[in-house]
């Protein structure tokens, strides 16, 4: 909280403003009543005194009467006569509220005490005296203010990648001003923005901003109360985008309709022509699948297979590795590990030992039908630590299986439309021509090629796991090698991919885990 403005207001629990007067004389009046020109100020829930000075020859504790009043003098805020206040008279919402302070009333001084002070209570005050048949009168006012609580901002993240922010606070009082602000001063337009006050007269605010620039790394919203001239301010780090898990349901919908209206009209022209190329089809699908499977047989040939071995060092706290350093499952607990620069502490990632800086090579890994998983080849200083996308620019050379649909992870993520689902994946590399290939080894087909790159500086198998399940992922084994190395998925719910920092609540009970686990085959998927 800072001021913004001229204004000041004391912070102490019983609010007590002193009150210069000046009297003047009016020639042929018996006494004067003055009160301050200037308002008061107050804050909800403090202490308050409103002080009327008043000229005369006599005590104004033997005085008539004398009342504080609103709108109509009767019912009164509070009326003394014969030397005490006389509560018959009061308005409902000032008893036990109210009190006069007498210790003033031989100087001339009657001061009103407001105790715990309301929005209602704004506005103006009469003080009145009566003495002898005579009565005199003079207006104070009070004003209220409230500072709010400290703003609260959530995120949420658009499925098109966009970023929402939404600044709420409660409390306020009279309705404040919102603003939203870069590290720079600028400030950014509003989305959407609500005000509404509750029982006791207090507003709530909230307002929303789209961010769609991606240098700005971080925003602040700030909240102003121009009569206390204060504000309150709070400031929030933009996280790097990512690319959007879904596609946007318009498009779905837009496409599902499209489909339809295909379907409809050619159903019986389709059925017709399936019907009579059937046979042919069949054979010619067949033939071409053979052509296909020797055409990956005969690349093989060119490359050398390798066998990959996974690098503790560099497992997300989440990868549970077993001994032989080739079996992986991905849990909900998170371990207490050494925080290495090598070490995966956002994405839930682990790369291979091997290290390939010329030549020809490929391996391949057992998908079956588990869900949620990407595998590529990336360079072995990539930005391991934070969100940075997964992208060739970044280093990283993938495919992925996300939900229901297969990516390539370009720049804007490239579509996959594969034929059938790959149950095993291959992964070829061509080191001096900059060729990396993703192909379906159980027929053959092309999954997806980057464009031609001029790699500099070693490569390593990379492998991801972006939820859990039951059904593993499979490094397999090269032609003489082991038995087949499996990377398990722990039966959990889907991990969020958030920075999750050593020390969790899941971590902070347990000793230092060992990543290394006694090694049991896990069953192939076929």
């Amino acid at each position: 909280m800072r001021n913004f403005g001229r204004g000041k207001l004391c912070s102490c629990t019983t609010l007590k403003f002193v009150l210069l007067f000046s009297s003047v004389a009016i020639e042929g009046a018996p006494f004067d009543v003055i009160a301050a020109q200037e308002p008061v100020l107050a804050l909800v829930g403090s202490d308050v005194e409103l002080t009327c000075l008043f000229s005369t020859n006599a005590s104004a504790e033997h005085v008539e009467e004398l009342r504080w009043f609103r709108q109509t003098r009767s019912p009164a805020v509070l009326l003394y006569q014969a030397g005490q206040e006389q509560e018959g008279e009061q308005m409902t919402e000032y008893r036990g509220r109210v009190t006069l302070v007498t210790d003033g009333l031989p100087d001339g001084h009657a001061t009103l005490r407001i105790r715990g002070v309301r929005i209602s209570d704004q506005g103006e005050y009469r003080c009145s005296f009566k003495d002898n048949g005579n009565s005199e009168e003079a207006a104070a006012h009070l004003k209220v203010a409230a500072l709010g609580s400290d703003p609260h901002i959530s995120m949420e993240v658009k499925e098109n990648g966009q970023i929402q922010l939404e600044c709420t606070s409660s409390g306020w009082f009279p309705e404040p001003k919102v603003q939203w602000r870069t590290p720079s001063g600028d400030r950014l337009p509003f989305t959407a923005e609500s005000r509404n006050d509750d029982e006791e007269g207090l507003f709530t605010v909230a307002a929303s901003v789209i961010i769609t620039d991606n240098s700005i790394k971080n925003v602040s919203c700030s909240i102003q109360n121009f009569l206390l001239g204060q504000e309150k301010e709070v400031e929030i780090s933009i996280p790097a985008p990512f690319m959007p898990r879904l596609i946007p349901w318009i498009v779905a919908v837009a496409i599902i309709i499209l489909a339809l209206g295909f379907l409809t009209i050619g159903s019986i022209f389709f059925t017709w022509r399936l019907y009579k190329e059937r046979s042919r089809g069949q054979k010619s699908e067949f033939g071409s699948k053979e052509r296909l499977l020797e055409e990956l047989r005969c690349k093989k040939t060119e490359l050398h297979e390798v066998n990959v071995t996974l690098d503790p060092d560099t497992a997300h706290p989440h990868l549970f590795l077993y001994e032989d350093s080739k079996s992986v499952r991905l849990e909900d607990s998170r371990q207490i590990l050494p925080d290495r620069p090598e070490r995966f502490d956002s994405w839930p990632c682990v790369l291979g030992r091997e290290t390939f800086t010329s030549g020809r090579h490929y391996w391949e890994v057992e998908v079956g039908d588990r869900t949620d998983w990407a595998i590529g080849v990336c360079r072995e200083n990539v930005a391991k630590k934070g969100f940075d996308p997964m992208t060739p620019d970044n280093g990283f050379w993938a495919v992925e299986l996300y939900g229901n649909g297969y990516w390539a992870l370009t720049p804007l993520r490239t579509p996959l439309r594969l034929a059938a689902p790959p149950r095993r994946v291959g992964v070829f590399l061509d080191y001096e021509s900059g060729d990396i290939s993703f192909y379906n080894m159980s027929d053959g087909t092309l999954i997806y090629t980057f464009p031609s790159a001029s790699f500099s500086g070693p490569l390593r198998p990379f492998f991801c796991l972006w939820s859990c399940g039951k059904k593993p992922l499979t490094i397999c084994p090269t032609a003489n090698g082991p038995e087949k190395i499996t990377v398990i998925a722990n039966v959990q719910d889907t991990i969020p991919l958030s920075p999750l920092r050593e020390g969790s609540a899941s971590g902070e009970t347990d000793t230092l885990h060992s990543k290394l686990i006694p090694f049991s085959p896990s069953p192939v998927v076929p």
